[in-house]
């Protein structure tokens, strides 16, 4: 069978996404706890061989397993994907048109935010004045209750850059949420609803 470029790319992207190569069977095993823990979606570990060319197979897989990949690296399906992984359309710069909160002159003190993004994170977020924000909770996210950043601008659609993140024990650093595919945010009100 020929090797189709949007199969290998997406293949390339989860092992960048869990920073190892699916090399054993061992491998393999992970990818599925991985997809079942974060996704709560199921894929066969020999399914998951068959697609790397682990074990061989003559046909192309499934457009709704190639979808789950595609969740787990942050896009919507199979087909978003395709459309939007390599999308040279895009302009090197553009104007904003999405909703946006530019947060020294949007938020008050004490406003509650829930952010958003694939592949199912949430985190809640506390505006402390000063472009300062602390995370309240956080589901499926590398960012924990209690972690301090800055950030200026919450553009959704857009992936959302954290400046000097501050976690308990670590020195600061830049984070990105949302990387593939952006962020969405709700307001909440000061009860977190």
């Amino acid at each position: 069978m020929e090797k189709d470029v949007n199969i290998e790319r997406l293949k390339a992207d989860v092992e960048a996404r869990l920073q190892r190569g699916m090399l054993s069977p061992k491998d393999f095993t992970y990818l599925n706890e991985v997809i079942v823990n974060e996704l709560n979606e199921r894929v066969s570990v020999s399914t998951l061989k068959r697609i790397w060319g682990y074990s061989s197979y003559n046909s192309k897989p499934s457009t709704s397993i190639l979808s789950s990949l595609c969740r787990l690296v942050g896009y919507r399906d199979w087909q978003d994907y395709v459309a939007n992984r390599e999308n040279t359309s895009r302009k090197p710069s553009e104007t904003v048109m999405s909703d946006k909160i530019m947060v020294d002159t949007d938020l008050e003190v004490g406003a509650h935010l829930r952010l958003t993004w694939m592949p199912q994170r949430v985190c809640d977020i506390e505006y402390r004045g000063n472009n300062e924000f602390e995370v309240l909770s956080s589901v499926n996210t590398g960012i924990k209750p209690g972690d301090l950043f800055d950030c200026s601008l919450i553009v959704s659609g857009e992936p959302l850059w954290l400046s000097n993140l501050r976690q308990f024990g670590k020195a600061p650093v830049a984070y990105v949420c949302g990387k593939l595919g952006g962020i969405r945010f709700e307001i909440l009100d000061t009860n977190g609803k």
